[in-house]
């Protein structure tokens, strides 16, 4: 029940956070000078955690979703701040993943530039080299 509550908050401080609109049984992003863009539908932000709204937001497919998922005790969820730096943070409010073993910082915008497979393998491999 605890889990469920807190996994609860952790979408509504997604959703606040993104200032995602719920319309027509799904979630769009509408930002001050942009059309209003589908990020998820209702049933899929019900049936999901908070890191696949957070992969499915950043436009990340689910091949590394799924790796990221499978790894995740090797990352540390990290936002930035220009005084203090890279902080960790929880899911709902990462900007980024980092390392562990290496100090790497990942962006989110980085991992969507990466579409040839071969090259996020070579990735995860150049990373998992420092463990």
């Amino acid at each position: 029940m605890i889990v469920e509550i807190i996994i609860e908050r952790d979408k509504e401080n997604f959703i606040k956070k993104h200032s995602l609109i719920h319309e027509n049984n799904a979630w769009y992003s509408h930002g001050e000078n942009s059309h209003k863009h589908l990020i998820f539908k209702n049933v899929f932000y019900e049936k999901s955690d908070i890191i696949g709204l957070l992969f499915r937001f950043n436009k990340l497919c689910a091949g590394k979703e799924k790796y990221f998922r499978n790894n995740l005790e090797k990352y540390e969820p990290c936002k930035y701040h220009y005084k203090e730096g890279f902080t960790i943070a929880p899911f709902w409010d990462a900007d980024f993943l980092r390392h562990k073993a290496s100090g790497f910082i990942l962006d989110f915008n980085f991992l969507q530039t990466i579409t040839v497979y071969d090259d996020f393998v070579t990735l995860c491999t150049e990373l998992e080299e420092f463990e």
